[in-house]
């Protein structure tokens, strides 16, 4: 079994890294359990009811709340860390680390797979695992797995109903203002009036038609700042806002694995607002149904 021992970020880094981690294991028949899924199990019908957090899917006897989870995790990454300090090695376990958000493991590479299929257990650390082209290969299956319960979906369902209303586009902003402690964050901070201007840029790209707006954001935003527009705002659901971007046409926003997560599950063509001197077009956004 593979065993995801680290928590490389926030929600949508978990769930691409875990991605590509289903991807792999669904290719060479493994299994894989997430223990740092312990944040967001309960936000899945899939692992909510798991305590391990595995795929395939399987239901488990032990108790699935918060509190045990997070005890669980810390418990093993804690072990795993130390078994990583004395060579990552011992009979029937193996620990792959990666130090660095900039390198790479092939999961696909007889480095990993021959260690997968021999050993018991083998725990992962970092970022950087990936099995390139084995996501959008899977990608039914990871989506299938990561579907959300279905009072969320009739919540999205209406946010959606409501801001489709009367519209023949509909965009989704991403307003990331909140987590600015991050570095990433830092580097594509933009205030509320420099979203307003994009905003006003896309709707000129679409001449003659009636184009609306879903705001999802991750800090208080004042309407009067959006009046000229048609702008609905999401429900302020962590998930619920990550899944109504997928239901929209576009998604605008800056570099994220969460808008990069909804471009994914929903289609989505997606743009990034990398530097405030930038001009938006159409022929920018782009699905990540091969690029997650």
């Amino acid at each position: 079994m593979i065993v995801i021992a680290e928590k490389p970020g926030q929600l949508g880094n978990m769930l691409m890294l875990f991605s590509h981690f289903i991807a792999r294991a669904k290719e060479s028949n493994l299994t894989v359990s997430n223990i740092a899924f312990d944040d967001y199990a309960h936000y899945f019908p899939k692992t909510s009811q798991d305590f391990f957090s595995r795929f395939p899917a399987r239901k488990s006897a032990l108790s699935g709340k918060r509190f045990l989870r997070r005890y669980f995790y810390d418990a093993v990454n804690l072990a795993v860390r130390l078994i990583g300090k004395v060579g990552g090695r011992l009979p029937f376990i193996r620990v792959f680390t990666i130090y660095d958000w900039d390198s790479e493991l092939p999961l696909g590479s007889s480095e990993f797979l021959d260690e997968a299929r021999r050993k018991k257990l083998v725990f992962v650390r970092g970022w950087g695992f990936r099995d390139r082209g084995y996501v959008e290969k899977h990608s039914e299956t990871i989506r299938e797995f990561f579907r959300i319960p279905e009072h969320n979906e009739r919540n999205i369902d209406r946010l959606i109903a409501e801001a489709r209303r009367d519209a023949d586009v509909l965009i989704g902003v991403h307003i990331r203002q909140g987590l600015i402690s991050f570095d990433n964050t830092r580097c594509h901070f933009y205030f509320s009036t420099e979203y307003a201007a994009r905003m006003g840029e896309l709707t000129a790209l679409f001449n003659g038609q009636r184009v609306a707006f879903l705001i999802c954001s991750d800090f208080p935003q004042d309407p009067a700042m959006f009046e000229k527009f048609r702008v609905t705002f999401g429900t302020g659901s962590l998930i619920e806002d990550l899944y109504a971007l997928a239901r929209c046409d576009y998604i605008l926003g800056v570099p994220s694995t969460f808008t990069m997560w909804a471009s994914f599950y929903g289609k989505v063509p997606l743009n990034f607002i990398r530097h405030r001197d930038q001009r938006l077009d159409l022929a920018d956004f782009v699905t990540m149904e091969d690029k997650l």
